[in-house]
């Protein structure tokens, strides 16, 4: 994921959220309900989510597409994760090296009970997004991967090669579904923009029918939870405006029923299945938090309930119809759950770690998701739940 909003409150630590539907994060597995754009999920993310469509795979049925891989550098620290199915995932972080960047890569293709080493990008590694560097990373399938924020570096052969690819400004937020990759970009002008390309190619181009924002605070980068994506379905946060497509054309700008709150982030289950929260009163460690949920892809909102208070703001994740998480943070970090879409909610996780955050969170599939707590300064690491979120334990590189 893993949420830029308009007037949005502030944001985990650059939670990708993600979250939504299953159509995130790098690419996710076909089934409906996986993270919905390219995020920590399946490449919804996504997140950052997982695209429903066809992933792009080796030529060889039996070859492992990319590098072979080798040892997990020591001391590796995660701070980005994205699954292209429930078995094939990578983790973006850094590890202790004496010649810099030490930005790594490490690749699981069993669902994380083993990772492998991979070549990484030639960048440092950003954790706020501003300077110099990548701080996110989504795989769009088994070949095509995309290290972004701000800067942008891609592989198309599964992470043997990366190489910088030179958009018109810093890159926020970039998520992957059905074989095509969007960004969002925040130009020399201080505006921001959507770019799109090929998920196999680097044909980049601005999207057509979507506004530039308004010029944006110094130094303010968008981040995760701009794009939501699901198969061909996209949902663009921009300007302070919802906008969204069930095609990739025709964008439609849809209503925002938060009243006085922000939008804090978007999930989507499905084409027309999707859920918004709106957070606002934000004070001593804590946020209202309202829930609403649409049928008909956004196009209508009804109210559903309240979050609890503890955390300000949060990120969405709808890895089944029913089945919500909300991830924010402040003195600490929880993840909250609920099997009613949204009526009630319970702890699904607790961490006191003096509101580290999460960096990435998302599902891969209905049972199967993934969370970065922290981030690699002040020490991080890589949660996963393969219950539906019932319980959620350590990964261990």
């Amino acid at each position: 994921m893993n949420v830029i909003r308009p007037a949005r409150t502030a944001p985990l630590l650059a939670l990708a959220l993600v979250a939504a539907a299953l159509a995130g994060c790098g690419q996710k597995s076909a089934q409906p309900g996986a993270a919905g754009s390219s995020s920590p999920h399946l490449s919804s993310s996504a997140p950052a989510g997982t695209p429903s469509g066809t992933p792009r795979v080796s030529p060889s049925a039996s070859a492992v597409a990319g590098p072979p891989g080798g040892p997990v550098p020591a001391g590796f620290e995660p701070q980005s994760v994205t699954f292209v199915s429930a078995s094939e995932g990578w983790v973006l972080g850094t590890a202790p090296c004496t010649t810099k960047p030490c930005t790594s890569v490490v690749r699981t293709l069993n669902a994380g009970r083993t990772w492998q080493g991979i070549p990484a990008p030639a960048a440092s590694l950003a954790n706020s997004g501003q300077g110099q560097g990548v701080g996110a990373l989504r795989f769009a399938d088994s070949l095509d991967g995309f290290a972004y924020r701000p800067d942008l570096y891609v592989t198309h052969n599964g992470g043997s090669t990366w190489n910088q690819v030179r958009l018109p400004g810093a890159v926020g937020d970039l998520e992957a579904a059905h074989g095509v990759v969007y960004a969002a970009v925040r130009g020399s002008d201080s505006r921001e923009r959507i770019y799109r390309t090929p998920a196999s190619s680097d044909r980049w181009s601005l999207v057509a029918g979507l506004p530039a924002s308004p010029p944006l605070p110094s130094g303010y980068l968008p981040g995760p939870g701009t794009i939501t994506l699901h198969g061909s379905a996209a949902w663009i946060f921009i300007g302070g405006h919802l906008y969204a497509t069930q095609t990739g054309t025709g964008w439609v700008q849809e209503p925002v029923p938060c009243g006085t709150f922000g939008v804090d982030s978007l999930a989507a289950y499905d084409t027309q299945r999707v859920t918004l929260l709106c957070a606002g009163s934000a004070g001593a460690g804590s946020s209202g938090k309202v829930v609403y949920s649409s049928d008909n892809g956004g196009a209508s909102f009804t109210r559903v309930g309240q979050a609890p208070l503890g955390g300000i703001g949060g990120a969405l994740a709808q890895p089944q119809p029913g089945r919500l998480f909300i991830a924010t943070n402040s003195g600490a970090t929880w993840i909250y759950a609920s099997s009613n879409g949204g009526q009630t909610w319970q702890t699904a996780l607790m961490l006191s770690d003096g509101g580290a955050g999460l960096t990435d969170f998302g599902f891969t599939t209905a049972t199967q998701g993934v969370a970065v707590e922290g981030h690699p300064d002040i020490g991080s690491h890589l949660y996963m739940t393969r219950d539906s979120g019932k319980s959620w334990s350590r990964d261990r590189f």
